[in-house]
Order: C-alpha cells, then structure tokens, then sequence
C-alpha cells in the first residue's frame, strides 16, 4: 500500500512538473507567436502525433502485463516498435508534399521531417519506459520525463524569442526525445535492447492491437477537429482553440492526467492480488469528482482573468472557448478509468470496443460540428462528453459489480461540496453584474474563497478524501511552524544588544 502511494505520488510529481514546464512553454510563446503561428505549429504536431500514435500498435506497454518479462520480451518490444516506426516514418515523408499543399505552408515540410527525426529516436526509449512502469520504478521515470519535459520547454522558449516562428515547437519535440532516449537506454543493457528479436510477437500483437486502435482514436479524436478547422477556417482558429483546450485543460492535467500514468500498472498488481476492484473503482471516481468538478467550474468562472494571465490580453478571444470547454468537461471524470480498468483486467477487446464506440461517435460530433466554426466545436463537447461517460460506466459495469446506488451516493457527496466551493464566488459575480472579465484581484478573492469554501465542505460533508489530505495538512502545519520558529529565533539573534 504504501508503496503504491509512493509510486502514485512520484507520477503525480512527474506530471506536474511536466505541467510545469509546458505552463511556462505557453505563458512564453504565447506573447511572441500569435494564433496564426501557434495554429500553424499545432497543425504540424498534430499530424505528426496522429501518424505517429499507431505505433501503439507494437506498444512494449505488453512488458507490463505479462507474468514474467524474460530478454525475448525486451528484445521483441524494441524490433517490433522499431519497425513499425520506420514504415510510419517512410509514409509521413512521403506524404510531406500533400499536407504542404493542403494547409498551403511550405514549411509543414521541414517542421514534418523534425517532427519523424524527434519519433525515431523517442521510439528507442518507449521500451524502457514500459519496464520502469511495471516495475513501478516511478522516480527514476519522473527524473527522466522531467528532464526532457525541462530541455524541451527550453529549447521551444529560447527558438520562440529569437524569432523562429512556430518552427520552436518541432525543435522542442526534438530536443525532449534526445533527453529522454539518452537517459533511458543506459538503463539496460543497450546488447538486449537493440538485438533484434520477435520471438515474443503473437503476445505482443494481440496486446497492441487493442492499444493501437484505442491510441489511434484517441489521437484522431483530439486532433481531427483542429486539422478541420484549419482546412476549412483561417488558420488563426486552429491557434485558439488549441489554447483555449490548454486552459481548459488545467484541471484534467492536474488532477488525472498522474491517476492515468499510474492507473494500469497498479490496477494491473491489484487484479493480480485479487482485490475488489469494485470498491477500488467507486472510490477513485469519487476522489476524482470532488476535486475535478470544483476545479472546472471555477475555471469557467475566471475563464477570462485566466486567459489574460497565461496567454496574454491577445488572446482574451478565447476566453469563451474556455468557459464552453470547462463545463463540458464535468462529464468526462469516469472516462480516465475506463481503458487502464479494463486492460488490469485482461479485456482487451472490451477496451478497444468501448473506446472505438464512444471516440467514434465523438470524433463525428465534433468534426461535423468544425464547418460551423470555433463555439460550433465547444458547444457540441456538451454532447459528444456525456455519451462517452455512458458508455464507459456501461463497459466498466459488466467487468466490475459496483453498485450504482453506493456510486450515486458518493458523487452527490461530491457534488455537495462542489456547490458549496463555488457558492462565495458566484455571490461576488451575481453583486458585480455577472462581470466575467473581472480584475485580477477580484479574480483572487474568488479564487481564495473557493479554496478555503472546498475544504470546508470536505469538512462538513466528512468526504472520505479528507482521511487522505489530513496528514498532508498536519505536514504543511508542522512545516510552517518550523519555519516560524526559526525566523522567530533569527529576529531575536539580530535586535538584542550583544553581551
């Protein structure tokens, strides 16, 4: 157990210096490069990303459900990965001179061969990151991700500010694979890694045929709207949506994107154990609504001081994107468990099914809706969310008994103190005449009051996730007091007469 929250609080502390480093990326590059170029730069990554995303079809994630890993396995994950990379890569360059001619960018052709130069040498150091994960080996992981995460976001500032353009995102991306890689691969033996091997292929076929169709659609369901809206719009709208998707996006990044890292491999250990998952899985989801929910909401409410203070007064156009976005999101908490849930549990293909039916409905919602235009897009996440969330209590459901009354009561637990969190700043905003582009120091009060209001109401409501949080609060007391103390007894030293 305690080993488990170990491993979940180094994955926490991994993404949210990853977090860290991509918030200063954008605060940065967003007051150099406007929505066109920022649009041009994300039409280029997401090309690359949804190319590059079927080599999840020979994902080495298989290294972490097997029983035992023998070097056969290792070596397999690596061959298989690798080959199935550089058909991806051949393909892409190939079809550089469409998409330059499409988005009508000629420079799509250099920012492409980057964008495969950076996924060839990220590739050798994915099977490495599958064996660190099994073994929970979540520091080492942090160290290495975050290293990439720091050079790359350095790369990509330093590129923005000399003026080169959106080409600072492809030279980014390169600059983190070269980090990651070179950390990784001394790691195990480069002879095992880089002998070729398929020994271990029928196991890892069946694992990532699964993998690869679900990464394939989540990729196209992310990045599709946006590769819609710049054929058919200006380029321009490509830029703000994608950024009002980063600021909407906080929460999600904050809260879950660390559950999701370490979700599989502990659920994986838990089903192996097994635990009642069941109970494992009613309580996470209300862990996740009780912070998530409140986090969103606010975040619609102070949608235009937080565009203003990440992105600058240019981007303030944005702002209602942010605050569609937000709210749409509340629906997509029990999504993030879906897919690890059912993998820890061997159903592959109710994995892939779930996800292929809830991504394909939402991909067609949301690319019907990018002709209509930027609200068009936000507005429809108000359909294509909720269905995903049906579907995915609906596939978790028939592998977990978990009682729909206990999960209805623990998420009107959360809900409660949801309301009670956001209550003091919608009275600030109802006495200022619902002023959405508010001042930042009203903006602070607001936020104040609701982080002071949202423990409270774990208080009150005697959430379980306040067990959790006690000891971090006893620690933060217990620090502060050291520190007092000793700035106490440093005041005293210097204002009495010495003797």
């Amino acid at each position: 157990m305690n080993g488990g929250r170990r491993g979940f609080v180094m994955a926490a502390l991994e993404q949210y210096a990853g977090i860290m480093f991509n918030f200063l990326t954008v605060i940065t590059v967003s007051r150099f490069l406007g929505p066109a170029e920022t649009g041009a730069g994300v039409v280029g990554l997401s090309i690359a990303a949804l190319v590059f995303s079927l080599r999840e079809f020979a994902s080495p994630e298989f290294l972490i459900r097997i029983d035992t890993v023998r070097d056969s396995d290792i070596r397999t994950a690596m061959t298989f990965l690798m080959i199935v990379t550089l058909f991806l890569a051949a393909g892409l360059y190939l079809a550089r001179d469409y998409f330059a001619g499409a988005y009508h960018d000629e420079t799509l052709l250099l920012f492409l061969d980057i964008t495969i130069l950076a996924a060839l040498i990220e590739s050798l150091s994915l099977p490495v990151v599958a064996l660190l994960r099994r073994e929970m080996a979540f520091g080492t992981l942090a160290r290495i991700r975050t290293a990439g995460s720091a050079i790359g976001a350095g790369v990509t500032i330093a590129m923005a500010m000399l003026g080169f353009g959106h080409m600072c995102f492809a030279f980014g991306l390169l600059a983190s694979a070269m980090i990651t890689t070179g950390l990784a691969i001394p790691i195990y033996p480069a002879g095992q890694l880089l002998r070729p091997s398929l020994a271990s292929f029928q196991t890892a076929w069946k694992f990532g045929i699964y993998l690869g169709g679900n990464a394939g659609l989540n990729k196209i369901c992310e990045t599709f709207p946006q590769l819609m809206l710049g054929r058919f719009m200006p380029i321009a709208s490509v830029g703000i949506y994608n950024r009002a998707n980063t600021v909407s996006g906080l929460p999600d990044r904050i809260f879950l994107s660390a559950i999701f890292t370490v979700a599989f491999p502990m659920l994986s250990a838990h089903a192996r154990a097994g635990g009642d998952l069941s109970r494992a899985y009613v309580r996470a989801l209300s862990y996740i609504s009780v912070v998530y929910w409140p986090a969103q909401i606010m975040l619609a409410l102070l949608a235009y001081p937080m565009v203003r203070i990440i992105l600058g007064a240019d981007w303030l156009q944005a702002a209602p994107i942010v605050a569609i976005t937000s709210l749409a999101s509340l629906f997509w908490f029990p999504v993030i468990l879906t897919y690890p849930l059912l993998m820890a549990l061997g159903a592959n293909r109710q994995a892939f099914f779930s996800n292929l039916m809830s991504r394909s409905l939402a991909t067609l919602i949301l690319c019907a809706a990018a002709f209509h235009g930027l609200f068009a897009v936000a507005l429809s996440q108000f359909i294509s969310l909720p269905l995903q969330m049906f579907i995915a209590i609906i596939y978790v459901r028939r592998h977990v008994a978990f009682s729909c009354r206990v999960l209805a009561r623990e998420l009107a637990r959360s809900a409660t103190v949801t309301i009670l969190t956001v209550t003091a700043p919608l009275i600030i905003l109802t006495v200022n005449g619902f002023e959405f582009d508010m001042p930042l120091s009203r903006a602070l009060v607001c936020g104040l009051l609701a982080a002071a209001g949202w423990v409270s109401a774990l208080a009150v409501t005697r959430h379980p996730l306040i067990t959790e949080l006690t000891p971090l609060f006893q620690s933060v007391r217990y620090g502060l007091q050291r520190v007092l103390a000793r700035m106490t007894r440093l005041w005293r030293d210097g204002t009495e007469p010495a003797e």
